[in-house]
Order: structure tokens, then sequence, then C-alpha cells
């Protein structure tokens, strides 16, 4: 496993764990000012729909990614960063590094702007990896059954096993997270974690049908 091949997902987590790390060091915390409120948000779109478009009305959406680097505590870091890195590898190595870091931007922001929808004015922050690791998941879930895929080898998974085997168990991991998270009292995203899976899942139904086979999808990457 060359991890030099996968540095976007290495930076990714080397941020997160940076911004965590500086914020128990001052004993504060981002999420006020950059976590996605939605309020906030939700303000934002509307001045830019209405023409007032200015650095002033589209700063706050970069909230939207920068909350992706956001986390509440240690376990959550934690927990994020370890799927973060057994799908999120999985995913530069099937599409490519560059790749793989947009994707964890694209489904990130899918997750938070999902959350965002299910309650447009709360002033709560939204802040957390989770919709990105979700939506990498959904990826993988998606070219495991439309590809065949090489047995994923990645540290925690103790041995190779097969795709569609992980592939499952990112589902029913995913559908038993939202189920757990959709029933508790807690403010928590759960429609983060769904809006970045089902991104992912899109995005595969999209590259598998434009590319049918892995290989055909290599070989595009190859002429270029």
């Amino acid at each position: 496993m060359n991890a030099y091949r996968h540095l976007t997902i290495l930076g990714i987590i080397a941020v997160a764990a940076l911004v965590f790390a500086v914020e128990t060091a001052q004993d504060t915390k981002f999420a006020d000012n950059h976590g996605v409120v939605p309020s906030i948000i939700v303000t934002a779109a509307r001045a830019i729909a209405d023409g007032e478009l200015s650095i002033s009305t589209v700063r706050p959406l970069l909230r939207l990614v920068t909350a992706l680097f956001l986390h509440g505590d240690i376990e959550h870091l934690l927990l994020n960063m370890v799927f973060l890195w057994a799908f999120g590898y999985l995913t530069s190595q099937l599409l490519g590094q560059w790749r793989a870091l947009v994707l964890f931007v694209v489904c990130g922001v899918c997750g938070n702007i999902a959350q965002i929808w299910l309650d447009p004015e709360s002033p709560i922050p939204i802040i957390g990896a989770s919709g990105a690791v979700c939506g990498f998941e959904g990826i993988y879930f998606g070219l495991a059954l439309r590809w065949q895929l090489p047995w994923p080898d990645v540290w925690p998974i103790a041995h190779p096993i097969p795709p569609l085997q992980l592939g499952a168990f990112a589902l029913v991991g995913f559908l038993a997270d939202v189920y757990f998270l959709a029933n508790q009292a807690r403010q928590i995203a759960f429609a983060a974690h769904a809006g970045g899976f089902l991104s992912g899942l899109a995005f595969a139904a999209l590259v598998t049908t434009l590319y049918p086979e892995h290989a055909d999808y290599r070989r595009s990457r190859t002429k270029r």
C-alpha cells in the first residue's frame, strides 16, 4: 500500500487534525465563525438570488467547505478520520487522488446542503466530515455494484475481502448510522450523512454509466 499515491487523503486528515489541535491548544471553538449555520447560509443564498453579489454575501458560503474540517471532540475526529482513510483511500485508488479530493468537497457540501434543507432556520452550526465520509462510502458501494474491482486491502481492514462485501458493509453501516442519529434527542446532522452518501452514490452511477468497466475509466485517464 503506497500512501504517497494518496497524499490528498492524508492532507485532509492532517488539516482536520491540525485544526482540532489548534482549537484544543487555544481552548476555543471555530464552529460559530466557520461552521455551517443554516440560517446564515440561507440568508446569504437569498441575497445572492436577489442580485446582491459581493464578497460579504458570498463569504458565508465558504462555511460549507470549512465546516468539513471542524470536529466537536476527539471521538468525533477519530471516527471520521478512520473511515475517511479507508474509503477515501479506496476512492483515490480507483478514481485518482485529485478526483478524490474534489469528491470529498462535493459530497461534504451536498451533505451540508441536505441538512440545511431539512432545517433552514436552525442557528446551530453543522460541523464535521461525516457527509464527505458517507460520500466516499456511497461512491465505493456504487462502484462495487457496477465494476469488477480488486479486493480492497487497506487499514483498518485486517485482510483483503470481496468488494461487494465491503460495499454492503458501507451501506448497512450508513443505514444504521442514519437511523440511530435520526432517533437521537440531541441535535445531530443526520441529513448531512444521508446527503453525502446519496451524492456519492449518484456520482458512482454517473461514472459507471460513462465507463461500464473500470478498465475503460483507466484507459480514459492514460489518454490525457
